[in-house]
């Protein structure tokens, strides 16, 4: 009964943001649509076609070299070991051939390598300023109340409180 209350008061809220996120989709399909076929309608297909398939134009090689630059017809890529890099440099040649072998024409003539590093993914953590704004009181409903008097956990009961409350605030 009390998950019940809890779910009809939340469900409300979660319908009204993916609905507005919905119509906001909906509304600039047709603008992304119109600027991504502006960008894959250009001459340079053939390096998109190369950055999307790299895995399987490469296989396990991947794990050892990543695309770093494409510049012209001038392939730069980047390489995690010394070893490696020596040894796709002495390969260079074959690898070429192997790379364009997989493209609709041979359109890389130069590879080039250069020492790179695994780039970790790291998380930025950034404060959130407050604003400040004018606090109206909120007077929940009386099945609002009803529900939170039945939880027994007082930090919970508070917390559900002060939620409900900030979501009438945002709301208004």
């Amino acid at each position: 009964m009390l998950y019940d209350n809890l779910l009809n008061i939340f469900s409300h809220y979660y319908i009204t943001i993916i609905d507005n996120i919905l119509t906001f989709l909906v509304h600039m399909a047709p603008h992304i649509k119109h600027l991504l076929s502006n960008v894959i309608q250009t001459p340079d297909n053939w390096k998109l076609h190369l950055l999307q398939n790299w895995k399987d134009i490469v296989g396990e090689l991947h794990t050892k070299v990543t695309i770093e630059k494409i510049h012209n017809n001038t392939l730069v890529l980047g390489v995690y070991d010394s070893c490696w890099l020596q040894e796709l440099y002495m390969l260079s040649p074959i690898l070429q051939k192997h790379i364009n072998a997989k493209m609709d024409k041979p359109h890389i003539k130069q590879i080039r390598f250069k020492l790179t590093y695994h780039k970790k993914k790291t998380t930025i953590h950034c404060e959130k300023k407050e604003k400040k704004r004018t606090v109206k009181s909120v007077k929940l409903s009386s099945v609002e109340e009803n529900a939170l008097k039945k939880l027994d956990d007082p930090e919970l009961k508070a917390a559900m409180k002060s939620f409900l409350i900030r979501c009438y605030q945002e709301k208004e």
